[in-house]
């Protein structure tokens, strides 16, 4: 799955506002503070050294979507947002080369 922290939206409370961050720096520094192990190790330097989307396992999702609980509330609804919309354009696509295929 392809995710972006350089570039994520981060909505507030209403979702009337939107802002785009890097939070790469941020969120790479929150792992490597507070989680031990060599997955978050590995992780957190992915998430750092990232330029743009990047692929992630569905294991690296699933951490993501737990370490996000580091974050702030907006944080959080930011990440999984970007995963929901990421696990959308899969789908479609999905659907789109199934289609094609069978034409």
């Amino acid at each position: 799955m392809k995710l972006n922290f350089k570039e994520l939206r981060v909505f507030n409370i209403a979702r009337t506002k939107e802002t785009i961050v890097d939070a790469r720096e941020i969120f790479a520094d929150a792992i490597s503070g507070n989680i031990i192990g060599f997955e978050a190790h590995n992780l957190c330097h992915k998430i750092f050294e990232s330029d743009g989307d990047e692929d992630y396992t569905d294991r690296e999702v699933e951490l993501i979507q737990q370490y996000s609980s580091l974050g702030t509330g907006q944080f959080i609804d930011a990440v999984l947002n970007m995963i929901e919309t990421a696990k959308k354009q899969e789908n479609e696509s999905i659907q789109e080369s199934g289609a094609a295929a069978g034409d």
